[in-house]
């Protein structure tokens, strides 16, 4: 599929399943709840893994962009999904719920005690597998860029791959 067929699709698609007033309230909330919560998350490999409102102080740019990308396409696949459940159409989330995990992995995972705790557990029964948490967080840490956009390919192949399914039953 071309990159011009591609946009209209996805136009057709999004302007049946936000047809009515109250899907495009539910997913300008869900729009909101998801960039209030990506803007608190992404910055917190500024914050030594603090999580919060704390964490919008850091919030830089890039981030910013990066937050608006991933909110707008979290909540126009999940409303297409919606609209294709209404339709009576299986639901597919995959590449958009692998994007949405992608995309909480570096913040998570770089600056937080999380991958430090899973090593030494494992350590206490692997001795060798010490070793391997700085450099696990600093591969994350260095290579943040590149996994926030696999994250936000993930999630714009799955709304694609969502405003298909919708056309597909759209009669």
């Amino acid at each position: 599929m071309s990159w011009p067929s591609s946009v209209d699709t996805l136009r057709h698609a999004l302007g049946l399943a936000l047809a009515s007033g109250r899907a495009r309230i539910g997913t300008i909330s869900l729009f909101l709840a998801a960039l209030v919560f990506y803007a608190m998350l992404l910055p917190a490999t500024s914050t030594g893994g603090t999580l919060g409102l704390v964490s919008l102080r850091f919030l830089s740019l890039g981030e910013l962009l990066i937050a608006l990308a991933l909110s707008a396409l979290l909540s126009l696949t999940v409303s297409l999904g919606v609209h294709g459940l209404r339709q009576g159409r299986p639901v597919n989330p995959t590449g958009t719920m692998l994007g949405a995990a992608l995309a909480l992995a570096p913040s998570l995972l770089c600056c937080t005690p999380a991958i430090p705790l899973a090593i030494t557990a494992i350590a206490s029964l692997l001795p060798a597998a010490g070793h391997f948490g700085v450099p696990i967080q600093g591969w994350i840490a260095t290579h943040e860029g590149t996994l926030y956009a696999m994250a936000i390919a993930a999630m714009a192949w799955g709304l694609l791959g969502s405003a298909r399914r919708v056309l597909s039953c759209a009669c």
